[in-house]
């Protein structure tokens, strides 16, 4: 029996170490996958009635380039970011506004339409984080994230109003509205205000 016993321990051994390595691959193998898990909680802060006239959109791209440095004695601590922004940026004109204003003339079939002021309706920024510059003493923080995105936000906004986007929201709103009411055989004299006066523009 001592000798049957001897000649299966070396087997016996062998399995268990068999059995224990392939539990600790398979560990090993599970703790090597990427976990990701998102939570989410939206809160519905407020709806509210909209009347737009969307006329014009813009699309942009750009780089941004942020770098602030904290002095320290005779130290400077970096940290910058650079982003890669497209966008889009749509203009047009609020209905709801009280300069907003219709004056129909059924006899001449002719509309007197005053616009207000063209403005920036809505802002679509996507924007790609790369070559961050980071250190212990000065690091990015996420307030830095976020006055850097609201940056980036007004800086679409800014290329927009210099591309001219304010001056085509109108053009293309006299296009449009003349179109419509052609289409029903009036004519449309379009007026849009500025500064708190309105300036009138007659389309033939």
């Amino acid at each position: 029996m001592r000798g049957v016993a001897r000649s299966l321990l070396p087997w016996t051994l062998a399995f268990f170490f068999a059995i224990l390595s392939g539990f600790l691959a398979s560990r090993l193998l599970t703790g090597a996958r990427e976990t990701r898990s998102v939570d989410a909680a939206p809160v519905v802060q407020a709806i509210r009635r909209i009347a737009q006239l969307a006329t014009v959109e813009v699309q942009i791209s750009d780089v941004l380039r942020f770098e602030e440095v904290k002095s320290f004695l005779i130290f400077d601590f970096p940290k910058g970011a650079t982003i890669r922004m497209r966008g889009r940026v749509i203009a047009g004109f609020d209905l709801a506004s009280p300069d907003f204003q219709v004056k129909p003339d059924p006899e001449r079939r002719r509309l007197a339409i005053t616009l207000p002021a063209p403005r920036i309706l809505a802002l679509d920024p996507r924007l790609e984080w790369f070559d961050e510059r980071s250190g212990i003493f000065n690091p990015i923080t996420p307030q830095d994230r976020t006055r850097w995105m609201l940056w980036a936000r007004g800086q679409l906004a800014r290329a927009a109003k210099d591309a001219g986007i304010e001056a085509r929201a109108v053009e293309h709103a006299r296009d449009l509205l003349s179109g419509a009411a052609g289409a029903f055989g009036w004519t449309v004299d379009v007026g849009v205000t500025r500064g708190g006066e309105a300036t009138p523009a007659t389309t033939p």
